[in-house]
């Protein structure tokens, strides 16, 4: 087995790594990377995971530092199973929609900035949108606790 340390290297946010085992590549959380609104945006838009490298994804709760890229590895094209608890697939629903909401507000605030011609603020997208997290929940499997998942 091999681990691929892809966030949360010597910090505490954006939790993702990517095992390598048994001939599969399991992602193991898809946190978003949080801190200030340039570098978020930035490290996040610039994650080096492709959904091609993904069989699977498992994660391990619903934190938005565990959770809140899985949105933008849907959007990038990623169609496979995420497996969760049913706890942690209930948490996900409300918090991804909130992160959602929040991105696109954050949005449109640096946007209308853009448009007032404050110096050093650039346009901007919010990473995912409503219909990503749909997506993501469509993907999960829900798991139950103390139950063996073959992957």
């Amino acid at each position: 087995m091999e681990i691929e340390f892809i966030g949360a290297a010597r910090e505490v946010t954006g939790s993702m790594h990517l095992l390598h085992a048994c001939g599969a590549r399991i992602l193991l959380d898809c946190g978003l990377f949080q801190g200030r609104r340039r570098e978020s945006v930035e490290r996040n838009r610039e994650r080096p995971m492709s959904p091609t490298r993904i069989d699977v994804v498992v994660l391990s709760h619903a934190h938005i530092d565990h959770s809140g890229a899985l949105p933008l590895l849907v959007k990038r094209g990623y169609r496979g199973p995420i497996y969760a608890t049913p706890a942690t697939r209930d948490l996900c629903a409300v918090m991804l929609a909130d992160a959602a909401m929040i991105q696109e507000q954050d949005a449109r605030y640096v946007n209308r900035l853009v448009e007032r011609g404050v110096p050093g603020v650039e346009p901007t997208e919010p990473l995912y949108d409503e219909r990503d997290v749909a997506q993501v929940l469509s993907q999960m499997v829900m798991i139950p606790y103390h139950y063996q998942q073959r992957l």
